[in-house]
């Protein structure tokens, strides 16, 4: 069902992001395998990694800092978003 033009949540929606905490290397596994857009944005919302992903992907994030990072996936008309946390 949807409101306002947002969608009702489902199980055929989740994300799953592991191992959290990363050292900079983690999984990324949405529940759709289809074409979506990944995006690591760091706590003052600026865009430091993104990607093209097609399902389960292994990302390589060893290149940025220690800290707190949100996960975004946009495609297939949703949007979902995680907490990653990286320590080295």
């Amino acid at each position: 069902m949807t409101y306002a033009g947002i969608k009702e949540y489902s199980s055929y929606n989740s994300l799953n992001v592991y191992p959290n905490p990363s050292n900079g290397n983690f999984v990324i596994e949405p529940s759709s395998a289809v074409k979506q857009t990944m995006r690591v944005y760091d706590v003052n919302g600026k865009i430091v990694l993104s990607q093209t992903i097609n399902g389960k992907t292994n990302i390589d994030a060893g290149n940025l800092s220690e800290g707190v990072y949100n996960v975004n996936i946009t495609g297939n008309n949703s949007a979902m978003n995680k907490k990653l946390v990286i320590v080295r």
